[in-house]
Order: C-alpha cells, then structure tokens, then sequence
C-alpha cells in the first residue's frame, strides 16, 4: 500500500508541476490570481476558480455543463464530487500521455478561464 500512496504522490507532484508551467500563461490577465482551493493551488478569475490539480493529479476544471457532460459522457473526463456531492460544471482529466496532457489541459484550461470569466460581470477578455 505505501508503493499506492507514492506513486499517488508522484502523480499529483508531475501534474501540479505541468499545471504551475501552464498557469503562468494566466497571471498576467486581468483579475486573475492563484490562491488555494481543496489543498491545491489553482487559479481563478476575481475569486472564483477556475482550475486546478485534484489530490490523484487529475487536472479539475470548470466548463460549461454541455461540454463538461460531453467530456465525461466521452469517458474523457469524471464527475467531480465534494463528500456524496457532484460538483456541478466540475469534471476531473485524468492523467495520460505527457504529450497529450500538456495540450489538452492546456486547452481545457483556457476554456475554463473564459468560461468563469463571462460568469464574473467585472472581467474583461482573456485568453
């Protein structure tokens, strides 16, 4: 069992490094900052989040229901739940191939920054 929680921890310390690589992409945005969500440090736009790395090393982020349903329901993608809660518009991406995690997180990043951004009235464009 410890080999399980190291190997847990490796994983989640690889995608919290690839996370913190793509997120510099996003500070320099207006409203959006890093700050702590779960235990992890994620990013988010005036407040409210947006992304970040869940304890498994899955990247989790918030989209639009349709395509976070479409995402999971592609078996690309698991409900997020909080306790016994699904998080609504929450999904985790498990973690693949570097290559492949890199370009998709960074996308599914970008789609949840101007997502949470057209939900919050003072933000302006992003990425």
């Amino acid at each position: 069992m410890t080999s399980d929680v190291t190997e847990r921890r490796l994983r989640r310390r690889a995608a919290q490094q690839l996370f913190d690589e793509l997120a510099v992409a996003y500070l320099d945005l207006p409203g959006v900052s890093r700050a702590t969500m779960f235990g992890s440090d994620g990013l988010r736009v005036d407040s409210k989040f947006f992304a970040f790395v869940g304890s498994d090393g899955q990247l989790i982020v918030k989209l639009p229901a349709a395509q976070a349903d479409g995402l999971v329901a592609a078996g690309e993608a698991d409900p997020v739940r909080a306790g016994r809660a699904t998080m609504r518009e929450w999904i985790g991406i498990p973690s693949s191939a570097e290559h492949t995690r890199t370009d998709q997180w960074r996308n599914l990043i970008s789609d949840a920054c101007r997502y949470v951004a057209s939900l919050t009235p003072s933000s302006t464009d992003t990425a």
